[in-house]
């Protein structure tokens, strides 16, 4: 079959692979739609967590094609997504609930084989049924569980008013959650003008060029109660205390790299009783993704620009790099 493979940091290829085989627990899944984030193209480069050679990939939904014996949840001809996380089920973390510090944690499409490939075989557990959503919805459950994970992290108070930076995917997945948490405003800021008009079609109450961002002061002048960071900008990430309200929150959800520094009065967090929130992954959010994008409650298939075959995969990171002519790119292999 064909697929990417990410042989080393900086070194990717298209080529033909073996047909995953199928274990006991097991499902293979034929890989429909595979959305491309910013964590494969993290990987690529070799700045996350992840082992080599790996098929990237861990957004992704298709059919249901073969079932190991001890498999009972689901069938051939199912459509699934897939939740990529894999925890030992035996460290503390994992007996406490937070899996998503499980001290062997591992993922498909970061350590294991994942969804850029025309097939999968993924850990029955892992694997979620998605009936009534398409393939491209299915897709981009895990980012929007990963969204859930992160406003549950927050918390959105009834008639709180917000304001998020960036309006790529990830931002416009968590203006929408606010905005059904029962957020009174929710105020986005991003660099291009295309994206704010998608974010004010999806429900956003003011939409602001990021070079206007000291406008942000007549909007609301004491402050926005959360603040929420999705670029992954070290200096957009500095600016959030200049827009927090008193007692406000602070959600940390974009990947910044990882020596990137920042500098924190102690004094300000102290007399001002900030709170600052960091948000990893996803945690038990992928059947609420699901119902919320069943119910029309997060419109994913708004957010998706371009649809692109398996081996257009390349053009696709480097239009991730590039960021202005794109938002969610969906691999369909």
């Amino acid at each position: 079959m064909k697929a990417v493979v990410f042989d080393a940091p900086g070194k990717a290829r298209i080529t033909q692979v073996s047909k995953p085989t199928v274990g006991e627990d097991e499902v293979l899944i034929a890989i429909k739609a595979a959305g491309v984030c910013g964590t494969d193209l993290h990987i690529y480069e070799g700045n996350f967590i992840g082992t080599y050679p790996v098929i990237p990939g861990h957004e992704f939904a298709g059919e249901v094609i073969d079932v190991g014996k001890e498999v009972k949840s689901v069938k051939p001809g199912d459509r699934v997504t897939v939740d990529p996380d894999i925890f030992c089920r035996k460290c503390s973390f994992c007996r406490e609930n937070r899996e998503n510090f499980c001290l062997d944690f591992k993922a498909y499409g970061v350590h294991f084989n994942g969804g850029f490939a025309e097939m999968a075989s993924i850990k029955e557990e892992n694997v979620y049924r998605i009936d009534g959503l398409s393939y491209v919805e299915g897709a981009l459950v895990e980012p929007v569980g990963c969204g859930i994970h992160g406003i549950k992290q927050v918390g959105i108070d009834i008639g709180d008013h917000v304001l998020i930076f960036g309006s790529g995917p990830i931002g416009l997945i968590l203006m929408q959650l606010c905005k059904n948490s029962g957020a009174a405003t929710i105020t986005v800021v991003d660099r291009y003008e295309e994206k704010l008009g998608i974010a004010k079609r999806l429900g956003a109450t003011n939409i602001l060029l990021a070079g206007d961002s000291e406008k942000l002061k007549d909007i609301r002048p004491e402050g926005f109660n959360v603040v929420i960071d999705a670029t992954g900008s070290p200096s957009v990430v500095q600016s959030m205390f200049g827009y927090v309200r008193d007692r406000g929150r602070l959600l940390f959800f974009g990947v910044c790299p990882q020596n990137a520094k920042i500098e924190i009065s102690p004094y300000e967090v102290y007399k001002r009783e900030l709170k600052i929130y960091g948000t990893f992954s996803l945690l038990h959010t992928t059947i609420p993704a699901i119902d919320m994008i069943r119910e029309k409650k997060v419109n994913t298939e708004a957010l998706v620009s371009h649809r692109l075959p398996l081996g257009d995969f390349m053009k696709a990171l480097e239009m991730m790099k590039d960021k202005s002519g794109s938002m969610k790119i969906v691999i369909e292999p």
